[in-house]
């Protein structure tokens, strides 16, 4: 698969392995990252004392992930002896697993990371190696400023239950429109360029005319979809309010994993994500939203 920036390309995103490793102590309290032009935050990171490889920071991906002829310079070979079931935001389907030795990023000191071999064509103009999951975040409690593009280790408990840290690490929520919908299950995704809706939201948002070929990375090829322009109005998530952001109507299979084929649902993209702050608190499993600047913030 291809992993690319730009308006009309989502990174792979919910990317959910099944089990999770890797283990070390963090020696650096926060690091800020690199903003693409897309919005998206990249990481540097070194695996067995070689790279820099560029990572995609993506909250939406359980599990990091790397590209395949990368890893194959790592010495991986495609035998597929070990494997995972893995679900993307356009399909589920069966990945291969590679551990990657000494993985260090923001010196937070080598780990062992169980990745997931994300199929690709050697000769495709990548510029993204792989993407930084839940697993490669060591500390217990994270927060990410996205206005700054800064990630915090070892932050502050969060206090505000907003949303909550699912059993495979993906950060899970509940939204409402001001006026309208009360209740909209969200994937935070900072994989996702764009916000994307279900169908079922879809109903109560004005649509924009017309509609728009959409191209969203799948897993092992590009898919390119027919989506819907709609325009979300008073939104609020947590202490987190946008007066109004246009969005996409797609109805994704990440949608029916979750079991929401009959509830209004979004993906929770970069164009909303980059006027929060996201605290998270594994051991409470406590996910606070709160704005990065006065202009967004409003009252639970």
């Amino acid at each position: 698969m291809s992993l690319k920036f730009g308006n009309t390309a989502i990174a792979l995103a919910a990317l959910v392995a099944l089990t999770v490793s890797g283990a070390a102590v963090a020696r650096l309290d926060s690091v800020t990252l690199e903003r693409a032009p897309s919005g998206h935050f990249l990481v540097p990171v070194t695996i067995n004392g070689q790279g820099p490889y560029t990572f995609l920071f993506d909250t939406g991906a359980s599990h990091t992930a790397i590209a395949q002829p990368v890893a194959e310079t790592l010495g991986f070979r495609s035998e597929w002896n070990r494997t995972d079931d893995v679900q993307s935001l356009t399909t589920r389907f069966e990945a291969e697993r590679f551990a990657l030795n000494r993985f260090e990023f923001a010196t937070t000191g080598p780990m062992l990371i169980d990745s997931v071999v994300i199929p690709d064509s050697a000769d495709n103009p990548n510029p993204i190696d792989g993407l930084l999951g839940a697993d490669a975040i060591n500390a217990r409690r994270y927060a990410m400023d996205f206005s700054a593009g800064t990630l915090t280790f070892h932050a502050a408990p969060a206090q505000i239950a907003d949303g909550r840290v699912s059993p495979i690490g993906l950060l899970l929520s509940r939204a409402h429109l001001q006026r309208g919908v009360s209740h909209i299950n969200v994937i935070i995704d900072s994989g996702s360029a764009l916000s994307i809706v279900n169908q079922r939201l879809a109903r109560y948002i004005r649509h924009r005319s017309g509609t728009v070929r959409y191209n969203i990375n799948g897993v092992d090829d590009d898919v390119d979809i027919e989506a819907a322009p709609v325009n979300v109005r008073r939104f609020q998530i947590g202490g987190l309010c946008v007066d109004r952001f246009p969005a996409l109507q797609a109805d994704l299979d990440v949608f029916s994993a979750q079991g929401w084929d009959h509830e209004p649902a979004m993906i929770l993209g970069m164009d909303v994500l980059q006027y929060a702050t996201i605290s998270i608190d594994r051991d409470s499993g406590i996910v606070q939203i709160d704005a990065s600047d006065a202009s967004h913030s409003c009252a639970r």
